[in-house]
């Protein structure tokens, strides 16, 4: 019996542990099923990547972007003697981030017709009736655009309204329940989001590239609307006009220009940039109605307002000033000259909301209409004042600012080599760190659309010499370019933070 026990316990003791390791087999097989039914809920905001990737996203989106084809017709006077088949092809794109498309002109042109060139980029539909956004570039200039759509309809677009400032155009096409892409917001990116591009690179239409918002509020050119998202997804010649999206499947940029190579030729590669949708929401209806965007405009330059100068301001007047923008230069019969503003004024709000920087003084100005009358808060020698200010059109004001503007000296100089200049004056020394036996001339801007941008000149610059003659002034700058044509080459001998050096391109 004692034996029959023991062996009945033993028994019990088998079937228990072979019961005990089957259970933990099912829990073990059980909880992941169990966890891939429940998953965790991303913070809000958050967007993670699918487990299969974008394409239910892409599948969403890519109806409503577009292939746009812009044919230009322009003159031959840069054609030779010979028999008139010879062209001149484009400039090299890379190092110019705006040139962002292909075009040449048609080969074997008759003699004496005016040759047409034909160029491409991208868009998107953001209403059933056919209303598209793109890049001003892509279409300036063009006697006929067309679109064609995913499903390789064609159709041919009218040009609404463009803005060349932020580079921005919006087209219409006669369609009906057209497919379209919401647009989304472009401030709640953060560096580091997940996005995707779609456009047309090379020709090759409707291709996808993803990445990550690489940084924001990036400069490209001299312009202080410049406001750029920058990204590494990749994105080539031909994506111009394109969408930025989120992972929702919404638009949070327009693709527009690129980087290839530094100011020393160096190439570079992931460095892209896209125009934040939010600042073009606001643009769609004045392009609609009054097809430009007029813009608000002080008359004045300014510079930031650093941790160096909040301190002399606290030394010397016992004031502490969290942020603002410095008055370099007032110009004469402008708004701000008119309403007694004056240099060396402290800007520290704009209709009551304090001012972070000086770049945010150019965008809440720019965000109102002309002959809007604005409050600005000043400080001035340690007082505060307010001065009610009509401002002026932003576009006209520009185009006649003169030499302590960042618009300077006419017209010419623009179309030739696509520089503007001013004297070196004593403040620009300082902002510069220019040193007192430098001569010359200071670059203020730079068209970023030329030769001269492509081979690195850049603002805050100084030009000593073109094409061999030295030049210690405007006036002198001047008469050394007055004889450049159109593809003549240029020698600029420039001095900046890399040193003095020549500096060769094409006059555009």
């Amino acid at each position: 019996m004692k034996i029959a026990r023991l062996f009945l316990v033993a028994l019990a003791g088998v079937l228990l542990i072979v019961l005990g390791f089957g259970l933990a087999q099912v829990r073990e097989v059980s909880a992941p099923v169990a966890n891939a039914q429940a998953p965790v809920t991303p913070a809000q905001g958050a967007v993670g990547a699918p487990p299969y990737g974008f394409a239910d996203v892409v599948e969403k989106v890519d109806p409503a972007v577009v292939s746009i084809t812009a044919l230009s017709v322009g003159n031959n006077d840069d054609q030779g003697e010979g028999d008139g088949q010879e062209q001149q092809m484009p400039q090299s794109p890379f190092g110019n981030p705006f040139e962002f498309f292909f075009g040449m002109p048609h080969p074997n042109m008759p003699r004496g017709q005016k040759p047409v060139q034909e160029s491409g980029g991208s868009g998107f539909i953001i209403s059933s009736d056919g209303y598209i956004l793109t890049n001003n570039h892509v279409v300036k200039g063009a006697e006929k655009v067309t679109v064609t759509l995913s499903d390789d309809s064609e159709y041919t677009a009218a040009v609404v309204g463009t803005d060349e400032e932020t580079d921005v155009a919006l087209i219409k096409v006669d369609g009906k329940n057209l497919p379209t892409v919401p647009m989304g917001d472009s401030d709640a990116m953060r560096p580091g989001d997940f996005v995707l591009a779609i456009g047309n690179p090379l020709m090759y239409r409707h291709t996808v590239t993803m990445g990550v918002i690489s940084a924001k509020g990036r400069r490209l050119s001299a312009s202080a609307l410049d406001d750029f998202l920058q990204t590494d997804a990749a994105i080539n010649f031909g994506n111009s006009g394109g969408p930025l999206i989120n992972t929702r499947g919404e638009v949070i940029g327009i693709n527009t220009a690129i980087t290839r190579n530094d100011g020393m030729g160096r190439m570079v590669e992931g460095i892209g940039f896209a125009i934040p949708i939010n600042m073009v929401k606001a643009m769609i209806e004045p392009l609609k109605k009054d097809h430009r965007i007029a813009r608000g405009y002080l008359g004045v330059k300014v510079g930031p307002l650093d941790k160096d100068a909040k301190a002399y301001l606290k030394q010397k007047y016992g004031v502490e000033v969290k942020g603002g923008a410095v008055v370099q230069s007032v110009e004469s019969d402008q708004p701000a000259a008119k309403a007694g503003l004056e240099k060396g004024d402290i800007i520290t709000a704009v209709e009551g909301v304090e001012l972070k920087d000086s770049s945010e003084l150019v965008h809440k100005v720019s965000g109102y209409p002309p002959k809007k009358t604005i409050t600005i808060d000043v400080l001035r020698d340690g007082s505060k004042k307010k001065f009610n200010v009509t401002l002026g059109d932003r576009a006209k004001g520009l185009s006649s600012e003169g030499e302590s503007g960042q618009e300077n000296n006419g017209q010419e100089k623009e179309a030739k080599l696509g520089i503007r200049v001013q004297e070196i004056t004593r403040q620009a020394r300082m902002m510069y760190r220019i040193p007192d036996d430098v001569k010359g001339v200071l670059v203020v801007s730079v068209d970023p659309q030329t030769n001269a941008f492509a081979k690195g000149i850049r603002e805050g610059a100084i030009i000593s010499e073109i094409n061999g003659k030295a030049v210690a002034n405007v006036d002198e700058y001047k008469k050394a370019v007055s004889g450049v044509k159109k593809g003549d080459a240029v020698s600029v001998y420039l001095q900046d933070d890399m040193g003095g050096r020549y500096v060769y391109f094409r006059a555009d």
